[in-house]
């Protein structure tokens, strides 16, 4: 199961999602997609605040006008939860 906490600056996802082997796993593959996309825009912007990345959990954190990223990647890994309800849950931080 992943585990994701949303909140407007900050999310923090974790596990994995058991869906298919490692490697071959649709929906790991897409919650690890738009983390890293998240990612990858707030350094790109510079509104990245703090970011912890590891196999199986991350923990970002973003600074100045980011909120509307981190909706983008909220609404995204809420339509995982809710098309994989058995792999991903989503809790408000």
């Amino acid at each position: 199961m992943i585990r994701v906490r949303a909140g407007e600056r900050r999310i923090t996802v974790s596990g994995h999602a058991g869906y298919a082997p490692a490697g071959q796993d649709i929906v790991c593959a897409a919650v690890s997609a738009l983390t890293y996309a998240l990612a990858g825009y707030l350094e790109e912007t510079g509104q990245a605040a703090r970011s912890d990345i590891r196999r199986g959990y991350a923990d970002i954190e973003g600074a100045g006008d980011c909120g509307a990223a981190f909706a983008l990647v909220r609404c995204g890994m809420e339509q995982l939860a809710a098309a994989y309800p058995g792999c991903v849950e989503m809790t408000g931080s």
